[in-house]
């Protein structure tokens, strides 16, 4: 008789676990897991990964970030991001950003163009491509990674001064400038933008 209501109770204790709340929870947590691990998969199996030549280069812009003091978003790129070098089938079906380079959210994935290399013309500003995608791999928007970059331009070496004729320059400048219309709205200031600290003379 002891036998039969152990059995039974512990019959009931299983059908309960099996049904509680934080089983269900589990369950579905990993089943989520599961399924961003296939979609993924399939986003990687769908595209080139990086030549031996790219990835060099690659580095060598991460290895930029890191020397001017941007921890964060170096770690990101060297221990959390997949970087690929042609689009995968999510990425064909939407219009590209930018000319750079495309990053994919929650997945980590940063997908490299061919003007990362070409256009861009030295480390550093592809260093500048890179922070600004990285901000992305955070979570932030366009807005905030355009901000972000041109706010910290000088601390990455990317200015003016050393880089202002380059094509890719005028190219983040006027999109920045769309995509972060805030920073530009200081008339007192040189090209009316709010960062610089020179003014405009009277």
């Amino acid at each position: 008789m002891q036998n039969s209501q152990y059995h039974s109770q512990l019959h009931d204790y299983y059908t309960n676990a099996d049904n509680s709340p934080f089983r269900v929870a589990l369950s579905s947590a990993l089943a989520l897991m599961l399924a961003l691990a296939a979609f993924h998969l399939s986003l990687v199996a769908t595209s080139m990964p990086l030549s031996d030549q790219d990835s060099a280069t690659v580095e060598r812009a991460i290895d930029v970030l890191e020397t001017r003091g941007f921890a964060r978003e170096t770690f990101m790129l060297r221990h959390t991001t997949t970087f690929r070098g042609s689009d995968h089938w999510l990425n064909r079906l939407v219009a590209r950003e930018n000319a750079f380079a495309a990053t994919n959210l929650p997945f980590q994935m940063i997908t490299l163009y061919d003007d990362f290399y070409s256009r861009a013309t030295d480390d550093t500003e592809r260093a500048m491509i890179l922070l600004h995608e990285a901000r992305h791999l955070a979570g932030a928007n366009e807005h905030s990674a355009y901000r972000y970059v041109w706010l910290h331009r000088r601390q990455l070496g990317w200015t003016q001064l050393t880089h202002g004729t380059t094509e890719t320059y005028v190219t983040i400048a006027e999109q920045t400038r769309e995509n972060a219309p805030d920073l530009f709205d200081c008339p007192s200031k040189v090209w009316s933008d709010c960062t610089e600290t020179l003014r405009v003379r009277k």
